[in-house]
């Protein structure tokens, strides 16, 4: 689907009343009529090298911003959940965005958990987020991935599917009880065809199935066609299916044309 920037910037009622987080990018933002919701849960997916953790850590540097520049003047909290936390990626961030540059932000509001499993995951969402919350403003949650932690888990599906709500749940009521955004950084569990040129005929489904996929309110598709990155707005009430081209420098995520 083809648009023009000057297309997007004309936005619905619901979204003028919706609280945005700026992506730190202005043609996304147009892009998203006004960045990441906050509402809900929104889940970016993709195979690994796409881009998603680029976008998460932007995010920790523009929910920083005054909320004058369309930040919410608030810290994030960072699980992780498989690999360490990339802070080499963020000191270069916040040595070369642009973000950084116009507006003193900085990694000390960037609060790190790194955990390994759904028995870790459940009691952090109940009672280690909300303890820090208390102490801290935190204006942005991130858990990359959510897929992780269920995958070295052998459970049945009955128990498996139960947790996936229990985490959706705690998500949304962290959401609507704190004026949060929440986003889940989420694998693919299966790529069928990889020739194809746009994002809907990749067939790339985000792991977790069905239980997980009805507790998302918002999702984005990353993904690569040779050395270029596309993203797919392939879940969002007040936005059309969008794709559009991006690229990741060390100044961070910027949409291109």
């Amino acid at each position: 689907m083809s648009f023009k920037m000057d297309d997007l910037l004309v936005t619905d009622a619901a979204a003028i009343r919706e609280k945005f987080l700026t992506t730190g990018c202005s043609k996304l933002d147009a892009i998203l009529k006004g960045g990441i919701p906050c509402r809900g849960v929104t889940q970016i997916y993709g195979a690994a090298g796409t881009g998603k953790t680029q976008l998460a850590l932007q995010l920790c540097l523009s929910v920083q911003l005054p909320v004058t520049a369309g930040g919410f003047a608030a810290g994030a909290i960072y699980i992780c959940t498989e690999t360490i936390f990339p802070s080499e990626r963020l000191q270069q961030l916040l040595q070369n965005s642009e973000i950084a540059k116009a507006h003193s932000v900085n990694g000390d509001v960037i609060f790190v958990n790194h955990i390994a499993t759904i028995d870790e995951l459940e009691p952090c969402l109940q009672r280690k987020v909300p303890a820090l919350m208390n102490v801290h403003k935190i204006g942005l949650l991130v858990i990359d991935s959510i897929a992780a932690p269920y995958r070295v888990e052998e459970w049945t599906d009955h128990l498996q599917g139960r947790s996936k709500r229990n985490v959706g749940r705690q998500l949304h009521e962290l959401c609507k009880n704190n004026d949060l955004c929440v986003i889940c950084i989420n694998q693919v569990s299966a790529v069928i065809d990889n020739y194809s040129i746009i994002s809907e005929d990749a067939i790339e489904q985000p792991a977790l199935g069905f239980t997980w996929s009805s507790m998302i309110t918002s999702s984005i598709h990353f993904y690569r066609r040779n050395s270029a990155r596309y993203a797919c707005i392939m879940l969002a009430s007040h936005l059309p299916r969008i794709t559009f081209q991006f690229i990741v420098s060390k100044s961070g995520v910027k949409v291109i044309q």
